[in-house]
């Protein structure tokens, strides 16, 4: 590399990570990412794909240059210079239409791409990503351009991380402020539908939730009886018991259970009715009183969902505020009656 290259390499370097280090919300850091290093580094488009929760599939995060059709095309997660991008080795496909590693050929024809650089993107020491920077004529990336890619795609996870980071402390930031605002309203009434409406209206704006459910434990019959919902048709919510479920198995075990997908987990029974409803991310987790469990809390998600630690937190903390209050409801009516 001449002294020359090397100086525009390290200022188009130096201006990439100023701009993608300059914001802390993670979808305006994807965004600036694929705008940016086309715009400085020739190529016509640009793609982030990242590891969703589970590790096993790409989720395209920001797209520069393509149109929806070629981003709509099929999934690519099985494509051999992804399969070795994601152990850490950036690829070169000088010839994409008629490479035979590409799994939609035809797309990439019509879209008019030719060449493809697939650099990783690593997070905290593991790869959980990629960069795909796309060109319209053919292009053979040199040794030297590979290397600097590679090192932006580092930077990119760098930055990522940061807006990982700040998103996470500014979401249980958000967590801490509601608990405590929930743990003040259901303390100041004695009335237990109020305390349990509260609960399940206000988690689910708390947490971008479709809908959450109260069950309790019948004093004799040791069964599950649905209390209080919010979110959900009649039809559903009449699906079925839950006694007989896993996940509430486990859940009167003390421990909380989170299941991605309801329309499949084997921690649910009733997969047609979640996927009916528009089901799929659920977290449910004990109500205590002192260490006796009195119900369940259920929280659900319409996408996908693998709930975080902050999130299980947040709800065992709720649920732990609601157990005390609802015992202190169930007490004052028994001396009022």
């Amino acid at each position: 590399m001449t002294t020359q290259s090397s100086t525009a390499f390290l200022n188009l370097f130096i201006d990439i990570t100023k701009t993608i280090t300059s914001s802390l919300e993670p979808d305006e850091v994807f965004g600036l990412i694929t705008r940016k290093i086309p715009e400085l580094t020739g190529v016509d488009a640009a793609t982030i794909r990242l590891l969703d929760a589970s590790g096993k599939n790409l989720i395209l995060r920001a797209a520069h240059g393509l149109s929806e059709e070629y981003l709509n095309r099929g999934t690519i997660d099985t494509e051999e210079p992804i399969f070795k991008a994601l152990k850490g080795e950036p690829i070169v496909i000088e010839n994409a239409p008629e490479d035979d590693r590409i799994n939609f050929p035809e797309a990439t024809r019509k879209e008019g791409i030719q060449s493809i650089l697939v650099a990783p993107i690593p997070i905290r020491g593991e790869i959980n990503g990629i960069l795909r920077l796309l060109t319209k004529k053919p292009r053979s990336f040199t040794p030297d351009e590979i290397d600097f890619v590679t090192a932006l795609a580092d930077q990119c996870g760098i930055a990522i991380e940061n807006a990982r980071i700040f998103k996470n402390q500014q979401i249980q930031l958000n967590y801490f402020k509601a608990i405590h605002e929930i743990g003040k309203t259901i303390n100041a009434t004695y009335e237990l539908d109020k305390i349990l409406d509260l609960i399940v209206t206000r988690l689910p704006k708390v947490m971008n939730l479709k809908a959450a459910t109260i069950r309790l434990i019948e004093e004799h019959k040791g069964t599950l009886t649905l209390k209080a919902a919010h979110g959900l048709s009649r039809e559903y919510l009449a699906r079925g018991p839950l006694d007989e479920e896993l996940s509430t198995y486990y859940v009167r075990q003390g421990d909380p259970v989170v299941i991605p997908d309801a329309t499949r987990d084997v921690h649910t029974i009733y997969h047609k009715e979640a996927e009916s409803e528009g089901i799929h991310g659920i977290l449910a987790v004990p109500i205590f009183l002192r260490e006796e469990i009195i119900g369940i809390l259920r929280l659900l998600s319409a996408e996908v969902r693998y709930f975080t630690e902050a999130d299980i937190n947040f709800a065992m903390g709720v649920a732990e505020q609601g157990g005390i209050a609802i015992q202190r409801a169930i007490d004052s009516n028994r001396l009022q009656a």
